[in-house]
C-alpha cells in the first residue's frame, strides 16, 4: 500500500476511535439519571397496582422513616406519584437526581443513591417555567441537597 491509501484508513480509524470514546463518555455520564429514570418508574409501576413491598424496595430508608406507605383509596399509594408525561426532565443535582415528571412544569422528586442503587427520596420543590426551581424550605435540608 502506498502512503495516499493508508493516510484516508488512518484518518477513517481515528474519526471511529474518537466517536467510540465520545460515546463511552457519555454513556458513563448519563448512567445515574438513566437508572434512576428506570427506577422512578419502577416505583410508578408499584404504586399504580399498589405493590406496597415492591415500593418500599424503591424508597430510600429516610422517605420510609417519614412517610409510611399505604394505598390509596382512589388508587395508588399515598404520597407517591403516579404517572409521568413523555416530555419528563431528569437532572443531576449534586449527588442526587431531580425528576419533574410532568410536562416541564410541576413537582420535582429527588432520588438518591443507596445500597449502591438509585431510591426515591421524595419530592423536593417545583419546577416552574424558564426552568425556574422553587424548593420548599421543609423538604430540603442540607443533608439532603447539594
Amino acid at each position: 500500500m502506498t502512503a495516499r491509501r493508508i493516510r484516508p484508513i488512518l484518518i477513517g480509524a481515528a474519526v471511529m476511535a474518537a466517536l467510540i470514546v465520545a460515546l463511552v463518555v457519555m454513556s458513563i455520564r448519563t448512567r445515574p439519571v438513566r437508572q434512576s429514570v428506570i427506577a422512578f418508574t419502577e416505583l410508578l409501576a408499584a404504586a399504580n397496582v399498589q405493590d406496597l413491598a415492591r415500593a418500599r424496595g424503591l424508597c430510600s430508608s429516610r422517605y420510609l422513616a417519614a412517610h409510611p406507605l399505604l394505598p390509596a383509596e382512589e388508587g395508588g399509594i399515598v404520597g407517591l406519584p403516579r404517572n409521568m408525561h413523555p416530555n419528563f426532565q431528569a437532572w443531576r443535582q449534586g449527588p442526587h437526581v431531580w425528576i419533574c415528571p410532568t410536562n416541564r412544569v410541576g413537582p420535582i422528586y429527588q432520588l438518591a443513591l443507596e445500597d449502591e442503587t438509585w431510591k426515591f427520596d421524595g419530592p423536593v420543590g417545583l419546577l416552574r417555567g424558564r426552568g425556574q426551581i422553587i424548593l420548599d424550605p421543609e423538604l430540603t435540608r442540607p443533608e439532603r441537597v447539594e
